[in-house]
C-alpha cells in the first residue's frame, strides 16, 4: 500500500495517494503502534501528501508527531529520520511565513547533514536549497544565490539534469535571478526546467505546471502579455483540470493569470478568477499569513483598485505582504 502510494504521489495522483496512505497509517497504528519506524515513515508520507494539497494545518500536525517520536525513539541510529522530519517541519514553517522558526530548524537540519552524510549526498543537497529558499524569502539574495547555486551545482553532477531534484534547483535559481531583475537569466532556467518537466513529467503534473506558470509571470514582468497570458491560461486549466480549488499551485494560477488580464485592462475577467469567494477558500486551506494567501489579497486588492474602488484596500494588502 504505502510503496503504491508513492508511486502514485510522485505521479501527481495526490487524491489516490492519500487513500492508500491513509490505510498504510491506520494498519501501521494498530498492528505496531504509534512510535514504530514504519508507522512515523507513514505519518510522514501523510504529512507530505497534505502538504502538497496545501492542507498545511494538518500536515503541520502530522509533521510535529513524527518529529516529536522520533527524537525521543530513535536517538543517534536514527539521526536521518529525524533530520528528514526537521527538515518537513521547516519548510511547511516556512510555507506559512513563520521564518525565524523555520531558520532554527533548517539550519539545524544542515549543519548536521554536512556533518554526517557530507555535501553531495541528496538529503544535504535538500537542507541547502531550503535554506537557500529560506534566506530568499528573508530579502537576503546574495547569501540565497550562494546555497541555491551550490545546490544546482552538486545535483547536475550527482543526479543529472534532468532529475526531479536537479530541475526544482533550476526552478528555483531562475525564481531568485527573477527578483534580483535578472529576467533574461532567469528566462534561460525557466524554460530549460519547463522542458524537461513537459518531457519526462508530462504536461499536467503539479511541477510541470507550476513551471509554465513561472515561465508566464516572467514574460508578463518583461511586458509580453500575450505570450504570457497562453501560458499562464494552460497552467490555469491544467491546474482546474487536476488539483483540488484550494491548492497552493492552482490559486496562484488563478492570481497569475487574473494580473495579467488586468494588465491587458480585462479587468471583469480578471475579477471573475479571483474573487471574494478565492480569498476565503485561499484563507481557509492555507492560512492568511501564507505567501500565496497574500498574493491573491493583492491581486484583489489591485482589481477592486482597477474597477474604481480606491486604494486603501490595496494599501493594507502590500502592507500584509
Amino acid at each position: 500500500m504505502n510503496n503504491l502510494g508513492t508511486l502514485l504521489h510522485a505521479q501527481g495522483k495526490l487524491d489516490e495517494a492519500g487513500v492508500l496512505y491513509r490505510e498504510a497509517l491506520e494498519a501501521r497504528r494498530v498492528t505496531l503502534g504509534d512510535r514504530h519506524p514504519s508507522t512515523l515513515s507513514s505519518i510522514s508520507n501523510l504529512g507530505g501528501l497534505l502538504y502538497d494539497q496545501g492542507k498545511l494545518d494538518e500536515a503541520g500536525g502530522l509533521y510535529r508527531e513524527a518529529l516529536e517520536a522520533r527524537r525521543v525513539t530513535l536517538g543517534r541510529s536514527g539521526i536521518r529520520g529525524t533530520l528528514t522530519s526537521i527538515n518537513n517541519l521547516g519548510e511547511l514553517l516556512q510555507d506559512q511565513g513563520k521564518l525565524d522558526e523555520a531558520g532554527v530548524l533548517l539550519r539545524e537540519a544542515l549543519e548536521a547533514r554536512r556533518a554526517t552524510i557530507g555535501d553531495r549526498h541528496p538529503g544535504t543537497l535538500r537542507s541547502i536549497n531550503n535554506l537557500g529558499l529560506l534566506l530568499q524569502d528573508q530579502g537576503k539574495l546574495d547569501e540565497a544565490g550562494v546555497l541555491l547555486r551550490e545546490a544546482l551545482e552538486a545535483r547536475r553532477a550527482t543526479l543529472g539534469d534532468r532529475h526531479p531534484g536537479t530541475l526544482r534547483s533550476i526552478n528555483n535559481l531562475g525564481t531568485l535571478l527573477q527578483d534580483q531583475g535578472k529576467l533574461d537569466e532567469a528566462g534561460v532556467l525557466y524554460r530549460e526546467a519547463l522542458e524537461a518537466r513537459r518531457a519526462t513529467l508530462g504536461d499536467r503534473h503539479p511541477d510541470t505546471l507550476g513551471s509554465i506558470h513561472n515561465l508566464g509571470r516572467l514574460l508578463h514582468d518583461q511586458g509580453r502579455l500575450g505570450e504570457a497570458e497562453t501560458l499562464l491560461l494552460e497552467a490555469h486549466d491544467g491546474c482546474a483540470a487536476t488539483l483540488a480549488e484550494g491548492q497552493r499551485t492552482r490559486l496562484r494560477s488563478q492570481a497569475g493569470l487574473a494580473d495579467v488580464r488586468r494588465a491587458q485592462g480585462r479587468i471583469e475577467s480578471a475579477r471573475a478568477l479571483v474573487d471574494a469567494r478565492v480569498l476565503i477558500t485561499a484563507r481557509a486551506a492555507l492560512g492568511p499569513t501564507v505567501d500565496t494567501t497574500l498574493l491573491l489579497e493583492a491581486v484583489h486588492a489591485r482589481l477592486e483598485c482597477a474597477a474604481g474602488g480606491g486604494l486603501s484596500p490595496l494599501k493594507a494588502a502590500l502592507e500584509r505582504m
